[in-house]
């Protein structure tokens, strides 16, 4: 991940001396020969007021009302970095407003995610001229105790075995593939338009930033068992992960 503007804390802050936004700044990645654009920040748990949604001009959705204050914060620094990656590609402002499913609505023309975890968010937008569909993902580190909270849901013996062969670390392989399971719903969920599983998607093979995966169900027309899909995928510095996955639209 790259950032190609300078990080800045926000100006909308609720009292003097403390932001919301923390490192705010465009970004892009590179992954399956392409160059993806979008945005970036952290995010003060402690500093979030209700009244940042309007300071920022973000609607706050009815389906928000009782929300915690945790995840008023993350859908607020999502929509305003959805805003900034929007903005990037030149799309004409749009409220993107929550589906039936949670899923993002995003305006006519775009293909887009957006993701958060711990105290980062990130938003990515492309053309749906070219992008059939687009899923990001953030995960933080996964230590022991919580790699064996999650592991047999997420994958099954088999796809233990082959997280083994291909990680150094087992916690991060299952890190990886965790946050590439999250990206493929993202990116497919407009072509099947409902809820599925981890077991749907099966890890087969692990490569250098790349995971490939088999479906294993017959999700909609265009999504079928035994079709393939791969995942770029890379670690930061404090061992958290980013998952990509791009659906390219067939010409």
């Amino acid at each position: 991940m790259t950032a190609d503007a300078p990080a800045a804390a926000d100006s909308a802050s609720p009292h003097p001396g403390q932001a919301f936004l923390r490192e705010a700044g465009d970004i892009e990645i590179e992954a399956f020969g392409r160059r993806f654009a979008g945005h970036a920040c952290r995010f003060d748990l402690g500093a979030y007021r209700d009244g940042l949604f309007a300071r920022y001009g973000v609607e706050l959705p009815p389906q928000l009302d009782r929300a915690v204050p945790k995840r008023r914060s993350e859908f607020l620094a999502g929509r305003v970095c959805a805003r900034r990656a929007l903005d990037r590609l030149g799309a004409a402002p749009a409220t993107v407003a929550i589906g039936r499913d949670r899923e993002p609505l995003w305006p006519p023309g775009v293909a887009a995610s957006i993701t958060h975890a711990g105290d980062r968010a990130l938003c990515l937008a492309a053309s749906d001229a070219d992008t059939l569909g687009l899923g990001v993902d953030i995960e933080r580190p996964l230590d022991a105790v919580r790699a064996a909270e999650i592991r047999g849901l997420v994958v099954d013996a088999d796809e233990q075995a082959r997280i083994a062969d291909g990680f150094a670390d087992p916690a991060a392989g299952l890190a990886a593939t965790f946050s590439a399971k999250e990206s493929l719903y993202k990116a497919l969920f407009p072509q099947v338009r409902r809820l599925f599983g981890f077991e749907a998607m099966r890890l087969v093979r692990v490569g250098p930033q790349r995971l490939d995966f088999a479906c294993a169900e017959d999700l909609a027309p265009g999504v079928c068992r035994g079709q393939s899909f791969a995942a770029h995928y890379r670690f930061d510095a404090d061992g958290g992960v980013l998952s990509l996955v791009w659906l390219p639209r067939e010409r």
